[in-house]
């Protein structure tokens, strides 16, 4: 099995480098690396040959794989003819070739009974890691070199790549053995190339851009990024020559018995504890019962865009907002991705996974600089076991998580967008208890009009039209005229966050439908 993974990861690596040869030719319309390009079209077409010995009754994923492969030749004639955009191209070989190759890694590995388990996933997530780099180097030869005030698309793409790098990195590393761990240490320690590539990925997620980064060339960035793509790929094949070691399995999350000579809570879990205790999950809970579940809790915090966990990582612990706004929302590999749920203070994030001891079926981003309560997953469910009343409030929780989807379903099915806007104004209005009528809007624009279905622009002009109702805006501020001034707005949902809904004060009856 190791020579059919040495010569898909080998195919991969070189068609990677293909995809940012393609980019940066098209970027220049042709004008630059075009005797590259035709190179490693020569080097790609010499690892191709080797993949007609894939095993096809392994994998169900190798035939069709193997047809999106004959069409590269036509598909790099339009490369060449310049006839396709550089998104064009970028997709082409990340949805039909490189995606689909990495998954047929992963089942080749899975599936072969003499690898081990734990080194399989740490294989399977630095493949990811090293394939976020390489669309990074793609990206970011249509960025460099520009104007960036004219290029937020591209440039809120890379940012997304670069969170998700971090993010497999971050699961490679728990996974990896004591010997790659160090070899990737030495590197971003030590290494000129990983420092620099380090040092543009930081200042990119705070929003800066150096003025290094200004002035590099597109083909200054491509070598800097395809540089550092080599040195992950001699780690790579060091990785994939040890996958049948066998060495004790390295658990995915803390063992509970490591645990239980803990008896006092962490310092930063104290210092929270009276804000915990509102905690729905928490709800009714004696003290001596919450400190038994508390004592393995620890507070992380995490800056504004990092990831917290990602789509298919092993859910091994259990979080709980205590400040900040946290996305829930998928992706896809050309940076797009669709929010499913804006979460804040009190919530927690995805229960039904800690239920299931499945991995994580959605992304979470830091919004804004938050802190989360973490608990370790085994401990969620030993104590759900064993607490009724915990138990309880896991189901109501999950019930109202449920509640809440089927509204903002409903909202984005069958209210127009000046109604979607109203609701979550009165959303917003209600969660800062009802009472204050000058509301800030919570986070980007941006991300408000995703999680509500429309495009930035549109989000704006509605806002805009809401003050022929009375209501003023002045950017991210709102005010209210009165406290009913959003009532028309009103469901059932959010009724039930409202003290006056039901009553004479009422002046939406309907809201309780």
């Amino acid at each position: 099995m190791s020579n059919y993974l040495e010569n898909i990861c080998n195919f991969i690596h070189q068609v990677q480098k293909e995809r940012g040869s393609a980019s940066l030719y098209l970027r220049s319309n042709g004008k630059e690396f075009s005797n590259e390009l035709e190179d490693q079209f020569t080097i790609v077409d010499k690892s191709i040959k080797f993949l007609e010995s894939l095993p096809k009754k392994q994998s169900s994923k190798i035939e069709p794989f193997l047809t999106s492969v004959q069409y590269l030749p036509a598909k790099r004639k339009y490369i060449i003819a310049k006839m396709v955009e550089p998104t064009e191209a970028l997709a082409f070989y990340t949805r039909e070739i490189i995606s689909p190759a990495i998954e047929i890694v992963q089942e080749l590995s899975v599936f072969d009974p003499a690898n081990n388990p734990t080194k399989v996933s740490a294989f399977i997530n630095f493949l990811h890691w090293k394939e976020r780099v390489g669309l990074e180097r793609a990206i970011g030869t249509q960025l460099v070199d520009m104007d960036w005030s004219n290029t937020a698309s591209f440039k809120n793409r890379l940012e997304y790549i670069i969170s998700e790098q971090q993010a497999y990195e971050r699961m490679f590393l728990a996974l990896a053995d004591e010997r790659i761990q160090t070899a990737i240490r030495n590197l971003q320690n030590n290494n000129n190339i990983f420092r620099k590539v380090e040092e543009i990925n930081q200042n990119m997620l705070k929003n800066k851009v150096p003025s290094d980064v200004k002035s590099i060339t597109a083909k200054e960035w491509f070598n800097l990024f395809t540089a550092k793509m080599d040195l992950l790929y001699e780690v790579e094949r060091s990785i994939e020559e040890n996958l049948t070691s066998s060495e004790p399995l390295k658990s995915q999350e803390p063992k509970p018995q490591k645990l239980e000579n803990q008896t006092s809570l962490e310092g930063l879990v104290r210092a929270y504890l009276d804000k915990i205790k509102l905690v729905p999950l928490f709800k009714g809970l004696d003290s001596e019962n919450l400190q038994d579940i508390l004592k393995y809790a620890r507070v992380v915090e995490h800056s504004k865009g990092a990831m917290i966990f990602m789509q298919g990582e092993q859910a091994s612990r259990f979080y709980i907002i205590l400040e900040g706004w946290v996305k829930l929302f998928k992706g896809n590999a050309d940076g797009e991705e669709s929010i499913l749920q804006v979460l804040s203070v009190g919530e927690s994030l995805l229960e039904t996974v800690i239920f299931s001891n499945t991995p994580f079926t959605v992304n979470a981003q830091a919004v804004d600089n938050i802190k989360l309560l973490s608990i370790p997953a085994t401990i969620i469910r030993e104590k759900l076991q064993s607490n009724k009343d915990l138990a309880i409030n896991m189901l109501s929780t999950v019930a109202n998580r449920s509640q809440s989807l089927i509204s903002q379903f409903e909202q984005l099915t069958l209210k127009n967008t000046t109604q979607r806007v109203g609701w979550f104004l009165l959303k917003l209005f209600l969660e800062k208890g009802g009472v204050n009528t000058n509301l800030k809007l919570p986070y980007d624009k941006a991300l408000i009009a995703g999680y509500l279905g429309m495009q930035p622009e549109t989000f704006s002009r509605t806002l805009q039209a809401l003050k022929e109702h009375g209501i003023d805006v002045d950017r991210n501020l709102i005010n209210l005229p009165d406290i009913f001034a959003l009532c028309n707005y009103c469901d059932a949902e959010l009724s039930s966050k409202c003290n006056k809904a039901g009553t004479d004060a009422c002046p939406n009856p309907d809201c309780l439908n």
